[in-house]
């Protein structure tokens, strides 16, 4: 008996060569080895016969209840514990050997995964960026080929690590999503050396059904052996509601640009240019003790507050040894990911594009940058077969913070535009509102009202390279709309 038929505990088929792990029938070639494994919507234990008949040279499951007459099915006791172990044979990879350092949040994570990946970096320390906008290494363009998730499962993760042909342990900036923690993407991983939550509003009710389960998925986070947890101020008092962290005496710390979070941050200066902020350590982390009451200074190029505040969650996140006590810590040389308040370069106009796609996140967005214009355009529209109580309230955010609103097409998926825009004019009122269903043409409409001092924040989209309408995916890019405009 091999290694990986000792790991699962099946005896296999002669001949068997396996080439390939997976959970998902998509992803299924020649020689694989299928896992059917419980699901959000049923057992992937349904999926064992077509497997099968896709290539998969074996199919396990842990679905009592399944019975299979094909030799290449195997029921597997206690499987989701198993895979790990598995996985870490298949590939030759001890991924707990790796440093983790996890963000979740209902917005910033991408923001905050991407400027952890950067510091490390510039320490010269060996790091990837995993989340939304794909795989990132050094300067290689993000990857989008391993997983069209915003937290890839554990077979891809492994995939991903593998891929890159490393001997040495790496440093790993992930994003993961409430749906990655309701469905423990990561289970097996068993140490992570900081988790954060960066806020909570509220997302993703079409699957949580409700903001009292969506939180509870994001608290899951904290359930990770982990040295390091950080939390938003606003969303500190909610650890009081869950048993776990009261049992365990977990240490959480709070960050905010309030002076009485145990991480405060103060904005000196700001402008669309540069930063210069403090961080001042009230409450240190576990480990890191003695920086308590130690003052920290930073310059960035970043705008508006909140992306300062994001900083500061990657900066506490890597620990405050990697940073100077005496200097002015410069740390211009950070970028945002593509279409993150991202202001349009070389070009006559003040247009700024960002993925920003709920209500809070459009009222923190707007409210920050609005100080820095004489009038804002606001493009966006709703996506649609998803969560469609939050359509009015974008909406809303976006009349009241601005002097002209074109709402437009997002992803409309299944659903028609007149009936996403009829859930979003519900309590609204409309005099400064206009729909211009083609994307394209509603960011043409909105340069035309700009004056010197303006500024159009197209929304929605971001990095984002295709609309999804009626089943098709089709092409579109915010940015190259606003460069064909000004070409």
């Amino acid at each position: 008996m091999n290694n990986l038929e000792e790991t699962l505990g099946i005896k296999l088929p002669k001949k068997t060569k396996i080439s390939y792990a997976t959970n998902s029938t998509k992803k299924i070639k020649k020689d694989t080895i299928f896992f059917g494994l419980d699901g959000s919507n049923c057992h992937g234990s349904a999926y064992a016969e077509e497997a099968i008949n896709l290539g998969a040279c074996i199919v396990v499951h842990n679905d009592i209840n399944f019975k299979a007459k094909n030799k290449k099915i195997f029921y597997v006791n206690d499987l989701e514990n198993k895979i790990i172990n598995f996985l870490n044979s298949f590939y030759e990879i001890d991924i707990n050997k790796n440093n983790f350092f996890t963000f979740t949040g209902t917005n910033g994570k991408t923001s905050v995964a991407y400027m952890c990946h950067q510091l490390l970096e510039n320490k010269n320390f060996e790091s990837i960026y995993i989340g939304t906008l794909g795989i990132k290494r050094k300067e290689s363009k993000f990857d989008n080929s391993f997983s069209s998730k915003t937290t890839p499962d554990i077979f891809e993760l492994f995939e991903i690590i593998s891929s890159l042909d490393l001997d040495d342990p790496i440093n790993i900036c992930i994003e993961i999503s409430s749906h990655a923690l309701d469905q423990n993407r990561l289970r097996g991983i068993s140490y992570l050396n900081a988790t954060s939550i960066l806020n909570i509003t509220g997302d993703h009710l079409d699957y949580h059904k409700n903001l009292s389960s969506y939180i509870d998925a994001k608290f899951k986070i904290f359930k990770t052996n982990s040295a390091t947890k950080l939390i938003d101020a606003k969303s500190y008092n909610l650890k009081k509601n869950y048993r776990f962290i009261k049992d365990n005496d977990y240490k959480i710390t709070s960050v905010s640009n309030n002076n009485s979070s145990d991480i405060f941050f103060n904005i000196n200066e700001i402008s669309l240019l540069e930063c210069k902020f403090n961080i001042l350590i009230n409450n240190p982390p576990n480990g890191q003790e003695h920086f308590k009451g130690k003052i920290f200074k930073f310059s960035c190029c970043l705008f508006p507050e909140f992306n300062v505040s994001n900083l500061v969650f990657a900066i506490s996140s890597l620990g405050f040894d990697h940073f100077s006590e005496n200097d002015i810590n410069d740390l211009s040389f950070l970028k945002l990911p593509k279409g993150r308040v991202e202001l349009i370069k070389n070009i006559p106009a003040k247009i700024i594009i960002d993925y920003a796609h709920n209500s809070n996140a459009f009222k923190v967005l707007l409210s920050s940058v609005q100080k820095y214009f004489d009038n804002l355009v606001v493009v966006f529209g709703c996506g649609g077969n998803r969560d469609k109580t939050k359509r009015p309230k974008m909406l809303s955010q976006a009349i009241k913070r601005s002097s002209k609103v074109i709402f437009t097409s997002d992803n409309s998926r299944n659903e028609t535009f007149s009936d996403i825009f009829a859930d979003s004019k519900v309590g609204n009122k409309l005099d400064n509102v206009i729909a211009i269903e083609d994307r394209k043409e509603a960011i043409i409409y909105g340069s035309k009202l700009l004056g010197k001092n303006d500024c159009m924040i197209i929304l929605g989209k971001g990095h984002e390279e295709t609309q999804e309408i009626a089943g098709k995916f089709l092409h579109h890019s915010d940015h190259e709309v606003v460069n064909e405009i000004y070409s």
